[in-house]
């Protein structure tokens, strides 16, 4: 635990106090705050889902004062343990010399929890400054070093009622429908998972674990499916998920088309469908996309995806895999 002059707070999924909710749901964080917030409200509202598993939030404050500057998450899933997020809290200082103490903090807070294994430390995912300072501090403390290609290099960007673009080219193919899955289309969503995975080295899912992320998205209403018919035969050419969703804001967390269906609009019309549809109960959906990916950066902004404040870069930075055990998000 930390001492007691820390400005680190520890909570598990019983204890998150008010304050921390309220700055995980600020309008000024909220966007940002989807990578954690979703989750500590479905293990925090429902105590039997995923028993006995790891849930840990770090919050550090200013010095001295009760003024949240980040929130750490240290959680895991029904398909692994994921990485360490962390948010900045508004208003956002991101200057070097302001980052290398409370990301030092964070790690001996880490370090010190009872039970607590260094390896568990896969990966850290955030905003550009904070996942470097992280990983250089706990390249320093818990002495296990980083990999310099950043497992993920992405851009964040937000669409909303106002920056959403309603009307797209219309298809020239036979569609039978854009709609939510189903359980029939459990097999085909499962290979396409499966398919996804082998893009994002080294979170590669087995076909077992395909197959459960496939049923957990469909029974939960978070993968939507562009189906088409060709020669007589049906098949799924696009998915959209949109697996973490609080109150005011929506996250699209996995685009996939096979090869054989790219580069004919699908991923474009189902992308404009899904935010159609999340925009009716979100005041916001939200994204990454692939700094390297200049056509799905098109395809995403002529649906109206913007930065939110500037481009603002997101970086997840793995540690030695010859030392920690991979987990998956």
């Amino acid at each position: 635990m930390p001492g007691l002059n820390s400005s680190v707070r520890r909570f598990d999924r019983t204890n998150i106090p008010e304050d921390v909710w309220g700055a995980l749901r600020d309008r000024d964080n909220a966007a940002r705050a989807n990578v954690i917030l979703p989750h500590a409200e479905k293990v925090s509202n429902h105590q039997e889902f995923l028993p006995g598993s790891e849930q840990l939030w770090l919050v550090y404050s200013e010095p001295a004062t009760s003024d949240i500057r980040f929130i750490l998450s240290c959680t895991e899933g029904p398909l692994g343990k994921y990485p360490i997020f962390i948010i900045p809290v508004a208003p956002i200082q991101l200057a070097s010399e302001l980052l290398q103490g409370p990301m030092e903090e964070f790690c001996e807070a880490l370090l010190n929890e009872a039970d607590f294994r260094r390896q568990r430390v896969f990966s850290v995912f955030s905003v550009e400054p904070v996942s470097r300072a992280f990983a250089s501090a706990w390249e320093k403390i818990a002495e296990i070093k980083c990999i310099n290609e950043p497992y993920y290099d992405a851009f964040f960007s937000a669409c909303t009622p106002g920056t959403f673009v309603r009307d797209g080219p219309q298809p020239v193919d036979e569609v039978i429908e854009l709609r939510p899955a189903v359980p029939q289309d459990a097999e085909k969503i499962r290979d396409l998972c499966q398919e996804f995975s082998e893009t994002s080295e080294p979170f590669t899912l087995s076909s077992e674990q395909a197959s459960k992320e496939a049923r957990l998205m469909i029974e939960t209403e978070q993968v939507w499916v562009y189906e088409i018919k060709e020669n007589g035969e049906t098949d799924i050419a696009s998915i959209v998920a949109a697996t973490r969703q609080s109150h005011t804001v929506a996250a699209i967390t996995k685009v996939y088309t096979p090869e054989k269906w790219q580069r004919k609009g699908y991923a474009e019309r189902l992308v404009r469908r899904v935010c159609r549809e999340l925009l009716k109960t979100h005041e916001q959906v939200v994204l990454y996309v692939g700094a390297n990916l200049t056509s799905a950066q098109k395809l995403y902004g002529r649906v109206g995806f913007q930065a939110t404040s500037g481009p603002e870069r997101w970086l997840e930075i793995g540690f030695d895999r010859a030392e920690v055990e991979l987990g998956h998000w």
